[in-house]
């Protein structure tokens, strides 16, 4: 399973978010695909920058060709990267003019050519956006409407973002505590608005997602950047136990001096899938020797892959047997449930381990008129075993009256030619 973990120990924004994505390796020509499937005039670029010393690509919105006003920093401080966003006409957070209902912006996003999941990704990302504007404002969610500059720019950065996640191929995204910076006012179209905003509280109070205000005092997760992480986040944590195969650090559109101004991707295998098989074990001195054969068997039975008993000698000078099963995930709970039942162990010992199998087939071979099932095993697409299966031999040796050693050895014989 590919997981990924994103680090929003700096907060998060649009552009954090799309930087990070594709410094971690997401197609930037299905990025740009996806956003000018929405509107053509739109497209992303990227530029290598560091903050605080740290390399980070940052991701650049840009309007036929020029870089969007949205992206181009300024001497204040946060990421730079707020969609303007209010209810009706002229009531956004500081920008002014024309704007786009969020009713438009979805008929754009259901009727564009779009994958179904970055589709799906994107409307989830603006309903949230939506939402929480409305709540804040105290309307509709349909009322709202997304200012003509700072939509273009969610645009590019929702849409951006969910066609990066999507052609990473990830089963399972796991989002850290959540910066959102506070304690000071950033300066609306009509006054201060508090750090968190009201927007930022609603999307992540709505995602259950955990949240601390950081070491600045001034915003540092924006709306987009909340809206996002709800939607992409299957769960929330530290970094899960995982083989790290790539990491991508996506850099804000600005440098302050609390923190270095970036947002990483951990991208890797899951360690569920390094650990594929467990291992139970239980030392067991006081069980009637007589009834390991049957223990054995209805292991198998509950689905185990292998059982089987090794001779140790413990405290006292007691002789013990410690038993040993190896079962899939799938199967646990059932062989735990066997061992503790058929057994006097009260307790048990569980360990991972990545299990390295050769691919197996099975032929059948002829013996004095007696079918014998043959398993072959191969490794790198060569044969690198060939065996008759016992219960086969066994069985064609008390029908044939032989020995059956005599008749193991003609199924060997028999399969001499499943070698090549």
């Amino acid at each position: 399973m590919r997981v990924a973990w994103i680090d929003c120990s700096a907060g998060a924004s649009g552009d954090m978010l799309l930087g990070a994505f594709i410094s971690a390796g997401a197609d930037l020509n299905a990025v740009n695909a996806a956003v000018a499937a929405i509107d053509p005039s739109l497209s992303v670029t990227v530029t290598q920058t560091a903050r605080h010393q740290i390399a980070a690509t940052k991701a650049t919105v840009e309007v036929n060709g020029t870089p969007h006003p949205e992206n181009i920093p300024d001497a204040g401080h946060g990421h730079g990267q707020e969609a303007g966003v209010g209810h009706g006409h002229g009531h956004g957070h500081g920008h002014s003019g024309p704007t786009r209902a969020w009713a438009e912006v979805r008929r754009l996003l259901e009727e564009a050519q779009l994958d179904d999941a970055v589709r799906a990704r994107a409307l989830d990302t603006f309903g949230r956006l939506a939402r929480a504007e409305a709540a804040a404002h105290g309307v509709e969610p349909d009322t709202v409407h997304f200012h003509e500059v700072g939509a273009l720019d969610a645009i590019a950065d929702i849409v951006g973002v969910a066609a990066a996640s999507v052609s990473l191929d990830l089963d399972h995204i796991v989002v850290s505590t959540i910066v959102l910076g506070g304690g000071g006012q950033v300066r609306g179209q009509h006054g201060g608005i508090p750090i968190p905003g009201p927007a930022v509280l609603h999307l992540v109070s709505e995602a259950e997602a955990p949240v601390t205000g950081g070491p600045a005092p001034y915003e540092m997760t924006t709306p987009t950047g909340a809206a996002l992480l709800a939607t992409l986040a299957d769960e929330f944590g530290p970094l899960p136990p995982m083989r790290i195969e790539q990491t991508g650090v996506g850099a804000g559109g600005r440098d302050p001096v609390e923190v270095p101004n970036i947002l990483r991707v951990v991208l890797g295998a899951s360690a569920d899938e390094l650990a594929t098989e467990l291992v139970y074990e239980t030392n067991v001195d006081d069980l009637d020797p007589r009834i390991w054969p049957q223990v054995l068997a209805r292991l198998m039975e509950a689905g185990a892959a292998d059982a089987w008993l090794t001779p140790i000698l413990m405290k006292k000078g007691r002789p013990a047997h410690t038993l040993s099963v190896l079962v899939g995930s799938a199967n646990a709970e059932t062989v735990r449930a066997v061992i503790l039942a058929e057994t006097s162990a009260i307790g048990l010992r569980e360990f991972g381990i990545r299990k390295h199998a050769a691919d197996r087939e099975f032929a059948t071979v002829d013996v004095d008129g007696q079918s014998i099932h043959v398993k072959i095993a191969r490794y790198g697409g060569q044969v690198i075993n060939v065996q008759p299966e016992y219960d086969d031999v066994a069985a064609a040796a008390n029908v044939l009256k032989k020995p059956v050693k005599s008749v193991l050895a003609k199924a060997i014989a028999a399969g001499h030619d499943l070698w090549s």
